[in-house]
């Protein structure tokens, strides 16, 4: 092959070289890499809330944000019997006095002033007793849902409610009351012995009675279904 020939024939093997070059390499690319849906980052929720170290640090404005009630009281298919109380086998023990008891009186210190004897503040149709403490989270949501649950719907029909603080210094007892936006009569039970008649723990203790003081319902500690069958019996009473 003459030397003009040869020098075409590299040239024109060097321009086509890359392309076969490129092609093969291009060929052998691996695929765009799709994540499967289990390695896909997963949304993010929203972290709960944190609960506050202490009940003593909850402020009044958390305690007056009150939830709906429970159980309407418009409701017309609401059933109209008390609801059966029904325990444990270790809230049983804890209790002094059962439905169908009277509710021990107990002549107390009023937070207002003076002192008062329970059985002067029942109510015409149904008296609300609930012995508190405010070293239970439960307490501060119960007072705070008693004022738009009984007071405001029942208390025109004869519905009265007693707070009974158990163990507690007056201010402090003061403090909490204003904090919830209790506003119903406060006793004072500074050395526990008028619930110690009635039974220990689980605080806050919540009891319904008829007219003439005897105990109708009852419940131990507070939850939705207390605050539930609160209302239901005190429907059941004022039909």
């Amino acid at each position: 092959m003459s030397r003009p020939a040869l020098t075409r024939s590299l040239l024109t093997l060097c321009a086509v070289l890359p392309l076969a070059v490129g092609c093969g390499e291009a060929s052998r690319q691996p695929p765009a890499f799709v994540a499967p849906e289990s390695a896909r980052p997963i949304a993010q929720t929203r972290p709960a809330a944190p609960a506050p170290d202490s009940t003593s640090e909850r402020s009044a404005s958390q305690a007056a944000s009150v939830l709906p009630a429970a159980f309407s009281v418009t409701n017309s298919n609401a059933p109209a019997n008390v609801p059966t109380v029904l325990l444990t086998r270790q809230h049983e023990a804890l209790c002094r006095v059962k439905v169908g008891d009277p509710l021990p009186d107990a002549e107390l210190p009023n937070l207002a002033g003076g002192k008062a004897r329970l059985s002067d503040l029942r109510g015409k149709a149904a008296t609300v007793v609930v012995f508190w403490k405010s070293d239970r989270r439960m307490t501060w949501d119960q007072l705070a849902d008693l004022g738009p649950d009984v007071v405001q719907p029942f208390g025109p029909k004869g519905v009265a409610v007693v707070g009974i603080a158990v163990q507690e210094p007056a201010a402090r007892a003061r403090d909490i009351v204003r904090s919830t936006g209790a506003e119903f009569p406060q006793l004072l039970d500074a050395d526990g012995k008028a619930f110690a008649q009635v039974g220990a723990e689980r605080l806050p203790w919540s009891l319904v009675l008829d007219p003439s003081g005897k105990i109708v319902w009852f419940d131990l500690e507070y939850s939705h279904a207390t605050r539930r069958e609160l209302q239901q019996a005190l429907l059941a009473l004022t039909r």
